[in-house]
């Protein structure tokens, strides 16, 4: 995203997260910010103006769901989605990025730009313990030379850097790696996964840099940081 470029956001949740988040987006150069306070509303908001960014606030109730991501799909949508969940036992379903609250702004904003603004750009230098991961000639480099990935390999690998530390979802990789949808019965993903920890981790069976997680997968990031 250059700085001529705004991003358009749509928050959907409780009205005291929405609140918060409009103020911080609000002091936030490139973003304009939106909110609506149901699943119902936000397909309102969307129908009538077009987000790069949708922020799905999980409130307490459990009100917002996958349900609101399928319907907004169905109706067109084809941004980032974003899952912001009460509680680490809350998956998600389809969405590009899950942070469980709380979450600092200034991680959650650079997940969304990730997301939006280099969602096709080639993903590089991105750190892996002794291991540097590069998208564009499909190799890990560290101490004893470069490794080669496979083709999938490095889609998964891509696509979980561009979430910044957030889960991608199981159903979001095959979906956007393999093109399956959630019907679809395959182990292919956990094969895949496998085989990637046995070149990044040094005990695959204890991993600490490609991570499973509630509804998906993740990369660590040497710092994480919540707010």
């Amino acid at each position: 995203m250059t700085d001529s470029e705004t991003t358009d956001v749509l928050i959907v949740g409780g009205p005291a997260l929405r609140a918060a988040l409009l103020e911080c987006f609000a002091a936030t150069a490139g973003f304009q910010a939106a909110e609506a306070a149901s699943a119902g509303q936000a397909l309102e908001r969307m129908e009538a103006r077009s987000f790069g960014v949708v922020l799905v606030c999980e409130d307490p109730a459990g009100e917002a769901s996958e349900a609101l991501l399928r319907s907004a799909r169905a109706s067109g949508f084809s941004g980032a989605a974003i899952l912001l969940a009460h509680g680490s036992g809350a998956e998600e379903r389809g969405f590009d990025a899950a942070f469980d609250l709380p979450v600092r702004f200034s991680r959650l904003i650079s997940c969304i730009r990730a997301c939006a603004a280099t969602r096709d750009a080639p993903v590089s230098g991105i750190a892996l313990g002794e291991q540097v991961f590069c998208e564009a000639t499909q190799t890990l480099a560290g101490p004893e030379g470069a490794r080669a990935l496979t083709e999938k390999e490095t889609a998964i690998l891509a696509r979980l850097a561009r979430a910044q530390g957030g889960v991608v979802s199981r159903d979001a990789l095959l979906r956007e790696i393999w093109g399956y949808n959630s019907s679809v019965a395959t182990r292919t993903l956990e094969t895949h996964i496998h085989r990637l920890r046995r070149k990044i981790e040094k005990t695959s069976q204890r991993p600490r840099r490609l991570l499973t997680a509630p509804g998906g997968y993740r990369l660590a990031t040497d710092s994480p940081d919540e707010m």
